[in-house]
């Protein structure tokens, strides 16, 4: 069984998604969870985190209709923007929501702040720590230094760096993003998601990935991983069924039954803060 710990869908007429480009025929469409659930249902994956494609209010709205509809989305991360004042505002009215359970940030934000924006971050970073509301990272490599500083300050906050910490896995460089992870791995409460992988690598190249994954299941262990498919950017680089299979194909020979349960689907719904009686469901 699986928990996918990250999804997207999106509807283009909304007009929320100028990052995809009409060039891209692969994502310029609509991707909507009825095209989803059968492959769900082939693949053993019992649900899925759904995150946003959009910082917008309207984006968030519309992931939380979604999740209100099929029960297999069991939690929804939206884009809240931490440097603005109005940001507690925004929280505290969508904490009250059903199946809200998390913020995605994305690592620019950390980058290059004046002494207005680094306070704004650090308070509501604080207050996220507070309420042990989580936080997921999309951060490139070259952003993980502008960030740790941060995530230093609150080291009890819930936090999920996205995609691996997007490493250079074409060109297989790895000394900085180790060091940098290294840093992370010292946060006991940071998480890593092992997804995008097949986008990264350009296909289903599980040599390209093999020693970044080995880094981390080294590094964070089984308690601290997250599977995650991220379709459908991950149609670029191959269907649903090859993103578990190269998964699977990476994770240590030697981990039981046990350790690879936590990655597959424990872990999220412990991360996410899901009750009990929905990961009991997906046993």
């Amino acid at each position: 069984m699986y928990l996918d710990s990250h999804v997207h869908f999106w509807k283009l007429d909304r007009g929320n998604y100028s990052w995809i480009s009409p060039e891209n025929k692969m994502l310029f469409q609509d991707r909507l969870p009825s095209q989803l659930e059968p492959v769900l249902e082939a693949c053993g994956v019992t649900g899925v985190i759904l995150v946003e494609a959009a910082s917008t209010a309207d984006e968030i709205d519309y992931m939380l209709n979604l999740a209100a509809e099929y029960r297999w989305i069991k939690g929804v991360v939206g884009g809240l923007d931490l440097t603005q004042e109005s940001f507690e505002e925004n929280y505290r009215r969508l904490r009250s929501k059903e199946k809200f359970v998390g913020i995605r940030v994305n690592g620019s934000r950390f980058e290059q702040t004046d002494e207005r924006t680094h306070k704004l971050l650090l308070d509501h970073l604080a207050l996220l720590q507070k309420d042990q509301f989580s936080i997921d990272l999309l951060a490139r490599a070259h952003q993980l230094p502008s960030i740790i500083p941060y995530l230093s300050a609150v080291p009890q906050l819930k936090a999920v760096i996205n995609h691996l910490g997007v490493p250079p896995v074409k060109e297989q460089l790895m000394e900085t993003w180790m060091n940098d992870m290294r840093s992370i791995e010292a946060l006991p409460q940071t998480m890593v998601k092992l997804s995008g992988m097949i986008t990264q690598a350009g296909g289903y190249k599980p040599e390209l990935l093999k020693p970044y994954v080995q880094y981390l299941t080294r590094t964070f262990k089984s308690g601290r991983l997250l599977f995650g498919s991220d379709w459908p950017v991950a149609l670029q680089g191959g269907t649903y069924d090859e993103v578990i299979r190269l998964f699977e194909q990476l994770l240590p020979a030697e981990w039981g039954e046990a350790e690879r349960h936590a990655v597959r689907c424990s872990n999220g719904y412990r991360f996410y803060g899901i009750g009990q009686e929905e990961a009991a469901a997906s046993e």
